[in-house]
Order: structure tokens, then C-alpha cells, then sequence
């Protein structure tokens, strides 16, 4: 079977067609009584909150970059010391959040997972993975280290490489893996779980410290769950998954040897809770990592089920096995895609972003601005017209109602960039959110309201992920180009702090992640520092 299946890898990392499936929980407690290591069983989640903690069942890394000779380093973290994790990670481009590289991850209790991603070493300009790391994966690492850990062109504009070398990344605990079969309840049974023995970490012997990976169990998760109660093979619960529990983190670090440069932070987790606040069992979101034919014409019926994504509702992209889950697929209890990215957006969601910027003495700042979650709002159509190239998910096609108070992004606020938005980008290739009003101070209490954009003529928050530099054209600091924008603060401000109001089309504001980047020119000297929010 493991020929069988690197064809389906190699598949699943260079394009392919749709499935179908999510587990929902019926009941809190003795329904579906997933044990909680700590005691007890976990509550039924009904929502998805931001935590403090940075532990969660969701996890977004505000920004990669494999520009020039930068590198950007992930270490991703099981908590759990009971339960294995399957996890989905997918690093999205910067500029419209299209797919470059997704693979599934098999965490073991208490396993770490650690990965680089830079640029080829064979100078194709594309952005390729390495890790050494000995945990299971799908496709299998070896599958994976013969393609060169390359990441995909295929759904990017123009197939441009350089699309691969910037974005951000996402993570979902999509199932747990406990150590004996689940029922169909949730409860535990007696009987162990080949999955687990095939992912779990060998704690003695010759092979300590690495999971089997069988081929045997693992080409098995080629084939679609059964999400139904009666028990057969491809059933969730005799696959050895049960019901995703979260306990995950992770930390990233931006990397630049050559350019004395280095900067870490840690991914910005949500938790599945119940309405007091619990940490709690979310629905089951695993799908294959390949790709299958699908019949066109059930494209849109089946990313209306799962997934918010505009372009893969209209069809304008057909969507792969390994889309899923996406941050819109339902994640607790039985919402519409359409909901939860709306509900998901309005918990990240910030009236305004605060921080510092530092610009004198030799310091360079950049400003990261991440929206995660803008893509299940509203997406760019490169195959449509320039007219008709800005899909919103909740605007009828040759209609123009949606507007202030309707959603978050609307055309009141979002638009394709113009020829001067994005130095050296084509017009109307990448949507644009425009913030609110801006207000600066220095140390000495100054503060000013105006301030001099460019290339744009305002501030313009162009592409999922924007980079803003402050007073400097030179190289950005943290390497960014595809989004990348100046602010001049002028006379008297060259340090001190900014905050961009951003209201979005609802008051509520705009899903915005990230932080700040400071060093001085020649040295590793500088730090980051995470936005404060308003919510």
C-alpha cells in the first residue's frame, strides 16, 4: 500500500478534488464522556474564544518568511500526557491566503514537533519545509523529503513562486488519538488502539524515541471517516479517533543569520470552551490528506458544509481532500460553515491595534498585521474579470448591498489594490482592507493624527498579512515584500507608540493578530513584541 499512498501524497501537495465529514457531540457528560486527564470528562464546547493561556485547540502564527535568507522555525507542542493529537498545519500565502502547504501531523502525549521553512537550496525562489523530526505525518516524511518539502504554486496567481515566500500559518487539533478504542458515545473501551501504538513515541530499546508509523495503519487513513454510529472499518471511533480535547502550543522564531536578525513569539491559540468558560471536546475535523475526483457540479454543496471560503463556495477553486478543515469548518456543535467563520472572526476581531515603534539610533521597525480569518469573508478570483475579481461570501453575485453593519469586510471597506498599493504587484491581484484613523505619540507626549503612506496614499492594509515598516525604505526588518507599505512619522517622532483604529464594516472591528519588530542595523539587537487589542 505505501506506493499506493505516496501517489495520494504526492497528489495532496500539488492539487485534487473534495470529501465530506465532521463528527458533532450530542450531549455533554455520559453522551459523550471524552475522560479529562485531570478528572472527570470534558464538557461540550459551544464556542471558540481567544485564551490567554496560549493553549488551545486552534493555533495561528501571525506571519512566516523565507525572504532573502530568512528562515522561519516552528515548534509545535502536545500538552496532553494521555492523549495523542492529529493536527493539521497549513502555511497560507501573504497576499490572499491561498493554500501553499498543508500537511497532517500525528502528535504522541507530551510530543514536540519542530520544522524550518525557508527558500530552496536549488534556487527555484520557492519556499520549501525540513524537519528532522521523527513524529508521523501524512504524507509520510519521507514522501515529503523526496519532493524537497517544496511548497505548492498551483493555486497561487500566475503559479508566481514568490507567492510561497511569505504568509502565515494555522494549526487545528482535528482529532485525538487516545490510547484505547473509543465508542461511539466517546467513553473509552478496553481495547487498545493501533493508531496510537503507530504514532507513539517508543520510550525504550533500540527505536526509543520514535514512533513506528506503520504503514499498515497508517495507509489506512487514506480512506474517508464513517461519521455514523454503526461500527465498521473506516467508522471514527475503530479508526482509534475520538473527539479533539486542544491542549496545543506553539512558538515561532523569524531567523536571519546573515542579516544579524532573529525574532520569536508564540502562536495565538483558541480554545473549544463551554458557555462557563471550560475547556471542552470540539467536533471531530479530520479529513484525508490526498486528493480525489469529485463531480464538479458538488463543489459548492460540499465547501457550503464545510468550509467558508468563497472561492471554493462558487467553485472557482474545487477543493482537495486536504482543504479540510480550513478555520471555518465546524468546529463546535452544528453551525454552519458561514457561522462559525463569523463567529471565529468577531472573537479575534479588535477595534484597534497598539504598539511601539523604534526608528532612531540605528533601530528599524516593522509593524506585522495579520487577519486570519478575512479569507472566509471575502477572496480574490484571479480566473474572473477585473470587475467582477472580489468575491464576498455574503454578496450576491452582481449585487452591491452588502454594506456597513452587515459583516466585517463589505465593499465599504474592502477593495482591489490600485496600481500603486503594492509596489510592484499587478492591480487588482490582492484585496485591501482600509483601517481607521491612526494616532501617534512620541516619548515626550507629542502626538499627531497625519502621517505620510506610501506606496499607497493611506494607509492601506493590503493582503491577509500586511507588513508596515516605519520610516524606512530600505530592507524591511523582517524581510517582508510582497505587502509591504512604509508610514513616515515626520519631524520629532522617530520612537514611540502608534495605534491604528480599525472599526471594519461593523464596529466590532477587524480579526487583526501580529506584533512588532525592532533591531539595530548590523547587530542582533532588537526584540517583538505582541499588538494590544481592544476587545
Amino acid at each position: 500500500m505505501r506506493k499506493n499512498v505516496l501517489a495520494l501524497s504526492i497528489a495532496a501537495l500539488i492539487g485534487g478534488a473534495a470529501s465530506a465529514g465532521v463528527v458533532i457531540p450530542t450531549a455533554a457528560g455520559a453522551g459523550d464522556a471524552v475522560a479529562n486527564p485531570a478528572g472527570g470528562v470534558y464538557p461540550l464546547a459551544t464556542a471558540l474564544n481567544p485564551t490567554v493561556t496560549g493553549v488551545g485547540h486552534i493555533l495561528t502564527v501571525p506571519y512566516f518568511t523565507t525572504q532573502g535568507t530568512n528562515k522561519t522555525l516552528l515548534n509545535l507542542v502536545n500538552t496532553d500526557n494521555v492523549n495523542g493529537k492529529a493536527v493539521k498545519l497549513r502555511y497560507r500565502g501573504a497576499q490572499n491566503s491561498d493554500d501553499v502547504f498543508d500537511i497532517t501531523i500525528y502528535l504522541s502525549p507530551g510530543d514536540v514537533w519542530t520544522a524550518e521553512v525557508a527558500a530552496a537550496e536549488d534556487g527555484s525562489g520557492i519556499s520549501r519545509l525540513v524537519t528532522s523530526d521523527t513524529s508521523c505525518t501524512l504524507p509520510y516524511k519521507q514522501d515529503i523529503k523526496d519532493l524537497g518539502g517544496k511548497f505548492k504554486t498551483d493555486r497561487v496567481r500566475d503559479a508566481d513562486k514568490a507567492q510561497t515566500r511569505e504568509g502565515y500559518i494555522e494549526i487545528l487539533n482535528t482529532a485525538d488519538v487516545p490510547p484505547t478504542l473509543a465508542t461511539a458515545t466517546g467513553a473509552l473501551g478496553a481495547t487498545a488502539n493501533p493508531l496510537f501504538a503507530a504514532v507513539k513515541h517508543a520510550t525504550s530499546g533500540a527505536t526509543s524515541g520514535t514512533p513506528t508509523c506503520a504503514t499498515a495503519v497508517l495507509d489506512l487513513q487514506e480512506n474517508d471517516l464513517d461519521t455514523t454510529a454503526a461500527a465498521n472499518a473506516n467508522t471514527w471511533f475503530t479508526r482509534g479517533y475520538n473527539y479533539p480535547t486542544g491542549g496545543l502550543f506553539a512558538n515561532w522564531t523569524v531567523v536571519n543569520v546573515a542579516g544579524f536578525a532573529s525574532f520569536s513569539g508564540t502562536a495565538t491559540a483558541v480554545r473549544a470552551e463551554n458557555a462557563a468558560g471550560a475547556n471542552g471536546v470540539g467536533n471531530i475535523v479530520w479529513f484525508p490528506q490526498t486528493s480525489a475526483a469529485q463531480a464538479n457540479g458538488a463543489n459548492a454543496t460540499v465547501a457550503t458544509t464545510l468550509s467558508a471560503d468563497p472561492l471554493l463556495l462558487g467553485g472557482a477553486v474545487l477543493s482537495a481532500k486536504y482543504d479540510y478543515p480550513d478555520l471555518s469548518t465546524p468546529y463546535t456543535g452544528a453551525v454552519t460553515a458561514s457561522a462559525q467563520a463569523t463567529n471565529l472572526t468577531a472573537a479575534l476581531a479588535t477595534a484597534a491595534v497598539s504598539n511601539e515603534f523604534i526608528t532612531g539610533n540605528g533601530f528599524s521597525t516593522d509593524w506585522i498585521l495579520s487577519q486570519p480569518t478575512r479569507r472566509y469573508h471575502v477572496a480574490v478570483n484571479y480566473a474572473a474579470a477585473a470587475a467582477s475579481r472580489l468575491v464576498f461570501r455574503d454578496l450576491a453575485a452582481g449585487t452591491t448591498s452588502l454594506t456597513l453593519g452587515t459583516d466585517h469586510y463589505a465593499p465599504v471597506n474592502t477593495k482591489l489594490n490600485t496600481a500603486n498599493d503594492i509596489a510592484g504587484t499587478p492591480a487588482a491581484t490582492v484585496a485591501c482592507v482600509v483601517p481607521g484613523s491612526l494616532r501617534g505619540y512620541n516619548r515626550e507626549e507629542l502626538t499627531k493624527t497625519t502621517f505620510v503612506i506610501s506606496p499607497a496614499s493611506a494607509l492601506t492594509l493590503c493582503g491577509e498579512v500586511s507588513v508596515l515598516s516605519f520610516n524606512n525604505t530600505g530592507d524591511s526588518v523582517v524581510g517582508g515584500v510582497l505587502t509591504r507599505s512604509n508610514l513616515s512619522t515626520g519631524t520629532g517622532m522617530a520612537e514611540g507608540w502608534m495605534r491604528v483604529n480599525t472599526p471594519g464594516a461593523v464596529a466590532a472591528g477587524l480579526p487583526i493578530i501580529g506584533y512588532s519588530a525592532s533591531k539595530v542595523t548590523g547587530a542582533n539587537l532588537g526584540g517583538a513584541w505582541a499588538h494590544r487589542t481592544v476587545r
